[in-house]
């Protein structure tokens, strides 16, 4: 009985983390290398015809590969919250799937870096300085408002 519980809580916690990140557009609208690289960005930069059509044609490729991963990181984040949840807990197990998931989320950020390097080296010199005048393509470091050291804390601990 407490199998099947525990095996309905994951079923469920996936299903609704899947719908959840799926959003409106799917993972895609918004949520790519550059954080909100979306229309109103690419409209900013003047892309030529054959630009644009590069830039969808690299942002599918860049989805098709990068959406496998995504739905592995949901399930191994699942997975740790099971063990975690577990009355004896199985610190070797706990363990291991952190790794996992660190090395996951490491395949993906290597493949989010892969695609902003294809889309920079599309723009001419003048389309990469309105990207960059309009935030876009800084990276995805830890800073002010990133979640390791808490809401609005820098690495130094500073606000």
């Amino acid at each position: 009985m407490k199998k099947m519980s525990l095996f309905t809580g994951l079923l469920l916690l996936v299903a609704s983390t899947t719908v959840a990140m799926a959003g409106p557009g799917g993972k895609g609208a918004g949520m790519g290398p550059g954080r909100g690289m979306n229309a109103s960005v690419l409209s900013g930069l003047d892309l030529t015809a054959e630009q644009s059509e590069e830039v969808r044609a690299l942002r599918e490729s860049h989805r098709k590969e990068i959406t496998p991963l995504r739905t592995q990181l949901l399930h191994k984040r699942a997975e740790l919250r099971l063990l975690w949840m577990q009355t004896n807990l199985d610190h070797d197990s706990i363990r291991a799937k952190q790794k996992e998931l660190h090395n996951l989320t490491w395949h993906i950020q290597e493949k989010a870096t892969d695609y902003l390097l294809a889309f920079r080296r599309l723009l001419t010199p003048e389309q990469v300085s309105k990207f960059l005048a309009q935030g876009q393509g800084r990276g995805h470091g830890y800073g002010p408002g990133r979640g390791l050291y808490g809401q609005g804390m820098g690495l130094d601990g500073s606000r």
